[in-house]
């Protein structure tokens, strides 16, 4: 069975999470991922902890072959070649290489890759078919453009700092690192939707993404205008401002969401925690009064599920088809042997030390009926593949790579 971008050749020269993100949902799509790293070092998240190797886990590097639980994740199906970008003959390699492939990715700071003479510009007219995929903090003009970036600043710029959290406590980032993932995650789909153009017009082209461009846009779907306008916090914890309930409640051994959609949801959850009495109440009868009255809904409920198990309180709602949900600590999922027959969790992988079956990573979530999705292949040690690349895509002998090599060039 065929993979849905197979032949598809990406020169993949970023670092950290959001443009690596990008590359490894391509990869995982099937795409050929060349990763091109600095020969001294790589890419710096290959030694950010915790680490995985050959004598198993550790906060620290206990081998040399030891390797970041990130860089493994985040690096599968992808080659890697060295490259020093700064060398003469580095950026011919570089060069050579991107008139060969189909995309190139990168996440520099703004301006980073045109004064290394690789932006672009330069390299679509030596391959006009060429998309050239730019990802950075805060695009490529306007005033905040040459900002450095990290996801905690991109989730302060965006706004979500200020709707995340208890209402109470000070504004706190998400709890996953939401601007790279976004950013990452718009790249990808803005580099399938070029490649779809291109086949098409047979042209190539830029592809700008900005992390805070896409924080926004998962952001904005809510209407957070009217609800300032209307002197609201934002910042409502586990609540919503349109529904109630729509909450996390207290049971006896942890917690439960439930979240009600609708008027007929909630007389499911009163039949549910056998407050019948309250069928019809005007008080909370419809939506916007519910939602006027939360901390009255909030606390009929929490009466009732704080007497009562997690598990009881989850099978009792559901019975009466209540949206609603444990809420399970992160080692609950990573243990859940549902998710890993579905596929959705699988082994974490290192290059030499092979499995590490009780640490888990997750697979490709989109599935086709007829191509074949997900990551076949470790993430590579440093050079793993200049041999490879450079011989079959280049034609340079190995004599020719020794030599590289031995320059530093590679």
């Amino acid at each position: 069975m065929t993979r849905p971008l197979e032949g598809i050749k990406i020169l993949d020269v970023t670092t950290f999470l959001s443009g690596p993100y990008c590359t490894l949902l391509l990869g995982g799509l099937g795409a050929e991922v060349i990763k091109v790293e600095n020969p001294r070092g790589g890419d710096p998240s290959r030694i950010s902890p915790p680490f995985a190797g050959p004598k198993g886990a550790s906060g620290s590097r206990q081998t040399e072959e030891d390797l970041s639980f990130g860089f493994l994740k985040r690096c599968r199906n992808k080659k890697s070649i060295t490259i020093n970008l700064k060398d003469p003959r580095g950026k011919e390699l570089f060069k050579e290489l991107a008139k060969k492939v189909d995309v190139v990715m990168e996440n520099f700071r703004p301006g980073t890759m045109d004064r290394l003479g690789l932006g672009a510009e330069t390299l679509r007219e030596l391959n006009p078919r060429l998309i050239y995929c730019s990802l950075s903090g805060f695009g490529l003009s306007g005033a905040y453009a040459k900002l450095p970036a990290f996801d905690i600043v991109i989730q302060a710029m965006s706004g979500i700092m200020s709707i995340n959290g208890d209402p109470a406590s000070p504004p706190v980032k998400a709890g996953l690192t939401l601007g790279d993932l976004a950013g990452g995650l718009f790249s990808a789909i803005g580099i399938l939707a070029a490649l779809q153009q291109r086949h098409v017009t047979g042209e190539g082209q830029v592809v700008e993404v900005s992390m805070l461009d896409a924080m926004i846009a998962l952001l904005l779907d809510e209407a957070h205008d009217f609800w300032a306008g209307q002197g609201k916090s934002l910042r409502m914890g586990n609540r919503l401002l349109r529904l109630t309930p729509f909450n996390s409640y207290p049971t006896k051994d942890g917690f439960v969401v439930i979240a009600s959609g609708n008027d007929k949801h909630w007389e499911r959850i009163l039949k549910a925690i056998e407050r019948d009495d309250l069928i019809g109440d005007a008080r909370y009868a419809v939506q916007a009064e519910r939602t006027a009255r939360a901390d009255e809904v909030d606390e009929i409920i929490t009466a009732w599920t704080k007497n009562r198990e997690t598990e009881t309180v989850v099978k009792r709602l559901q019975d009466f088809e209540v949206p609603c949900a444990p809420v399970r600590e992160m080692q609950e999922v990573l243990q859940d042997e549902e998710l890993r027959k579905r596929g959705t969790l699988t082994s974490l992988v290192h290059p030499t030390a092979g499995s590490l079956e009780e640490y888990a990573s997750w697979d490709m979530p989109v599935r086709f009926s007829n191509a074949r999705v997900g990551f076949d292949q470790p993430a590579p040690r440093l050079g793993q593949h200049n041999n490879e690349v450079f011989g079959s895509v280049l034609g340079l002998t190995e004599r020719e790579i020794s030599q590289l090599k031995e320059q530093g060039v590679i």
